[in-house]
């Protein structure tokens, strides 16, 4: 090709425009996560136990019968422990009213245990059905309730639509699994310590160990307020839920879940599940903790409800088909986050992170149901209803029984608000026994 041709070439086509190189990002040797949860009433967030759930029920929680404060430290590094085991600590500030530290305990593999063989002759396919109803509406609205056949979920034909909805995004903390050592608090099924009521997390945060770098920062966001959950009734012959407006919360959701009156005989179970979203969706983790950018997302895709929404109408129709259940609500909060060290301000310069922390906050309430009444406390009802002594459907407990078999925390859930969630759980996701005892709760 001739010169001047070439030079024309050159001058007539544009140049790539050249960019600098991307900084390297190291991640962080430790991660340090800190959940904090007010939890009000029959809440089943934060990782409350069924015998808190029931002692906030009868007004037997600490602080009087209030909320409580409820708290989950998770610490995992890409380290191996120096100087023998693992071994950490939570130093937190002197409003905690906790003493000086929390220990971060590291938990012990157990070894795994073989499965019990199962008898086919001995069980069988669940019957039932589960009911799905979604959206602040007085009355169910068209298309609803979607009805999903138990004994074709165990066959394996999970409908295409059961998990329906935009995928929620919810992060998870560090863990044994994703972690080279890893330390938590509290640890196991007891907690140490309980929290006072006048803890609080504002100041200095620390952690110390053989197994990650020094980590400290400071908190100035403490628990939320408690989030009051009430009902009033409504021109359909419903309830309408009611809420406080939550300081510094993100936005709301609600749920009931519940088990339904048997009507095709005593081996049939009916699960009836409700969700404030507008979308509809099944068990999702629109109740997990969401960083504030998920929920302002979740909010645009009308699944979670603004900050500024103080009540919500469950559909009459899913309250006449609930015997016994549960009413959950959550308010997100906010996320705080930090990194050390700083980003370099040269993006020549890589970015090698030592740690990271995160505190993130919500806070739930929870009332029981009982023939379509929502109940804050096992002696009263709420939204201008009488009370109840005690859930609908309950079984009185008799000693010759056994204990029930299933780890399913629904079924232990179901076993203290009357026994019908349990029940519809555990035909949903399992079979039980044919043999058992009439006098006995199933």
């Amino acid at each position: 090709m001739h010169f001047r041709s070439l030079l024309a070439l050159v001058l007539v086509v544009p140049l790539a425009p050249v960019t600098a190189a991307e900084q390297v990002v190291v991640p962080p040797k430790a991660r340090y996560w800190m959940s904090a949860t007010t939890a009000n009433g029959m809440s089943m967030g934060g990782g409350m136990s069924q015998a808190d759930m029931m002692k906030m029920a009868l007004g037997q929680s600490g602080g009087g019968g209030g909320a409580q404060k409820l708290l989950d430290l998770d610490l995992g590094s890409t380290l191996a422990p120096t100087g023998g085991g693992p071994k950490a600590d939570a130093l937190i500030p002197p409003g905690m009213n906790m003493g000086a530290s929390l220990p971060l305990t590291t938990p012990v593999a157990k070894p795994a245990q073989r499965a019990p063989e199962r008898e086919d002759d001995d069980f069988e396919r669940p019957k039932g059905k589960l009911l799905l109803f979604w959206g602040c509406s007085e009355k169910a609205r068209p298309g609803q309730p979607v009805v999903i056949d138990f004994a074709a979920m165990a066959a394996g034909q999970v409908p295409p639509n059961l998990f329906a909805g935009e995928r929620v995004r919810v992060a998870r903390p560090p863990s044994s699994g994703n972690s080279k050592t890893f330390g938590e608090w509290p640890y196991g099924d007891k907690n140490p310590r309980s929290i006072p009521a006048n803890a609080s997390l504002i100041g200095n945060q620390r952690v110390e160990g053989n197994y990650s770098p020094p980590i400290s920062f400071e908190l100035a966001q403490d628990w939320l307020a408690p989030l009051t959950l009430s009902g009033k009734g409504n021109a359909a012959g419903g309830q309408t839920l009611v809420w406080n407006a939550v300081p510094a919360a993100t936005g709301y959701a609600a749920t009931m879940m519940g088990g339904g009156k048997s009507t095709s005989g005593e081996d049939s179970t009916t699960m009836v599940f409700w969700s404030s979203s507008d979308v509809q969706t099944f068990i999702s983790g629109l109740t997990d903790y969401l960083a504030p950018a998920e929920v302002q997302r979740l909010i645009g895709k009308k699944m979670l409800m603004p900050p500024s929404q103080t009540q919500c109408a469950i559909p009459v129709e899913a309250l006449k088909a609930v015997e016994g259940g549960i009413v959950s609500m959550v308010a997100h909060g906010p996320e705080i986050n930090n990194v050390s060290p700083p980003r370099p301000a040269d993006p020549k310069v890589p970015w090698v992170q030592d740690w990271v922390s995160r505190t993130r906050f919500r806070s739930t309430a929870g009332a029981m149901l009982a023939d379509g009444e929502l109940m804050t406390s096992m002696g009263g009802g709420m939204g201008g209803g009488g009370g109840h002594a005690a859930a609908a459907g309950g079984v009185a407990p008799n000693a010759k029984c056994p204990p029930p078999a299933s780890a399913n925390p629904a079924e232990a859930v179901g076993g203290a608000i009357g026994g019908s969630l349990g029940s519809a759980m555990g035909s949903m996701f399992g079979g039980k026994k044919k043999k058992v005892d009439p006098n006995c709760p199933q």
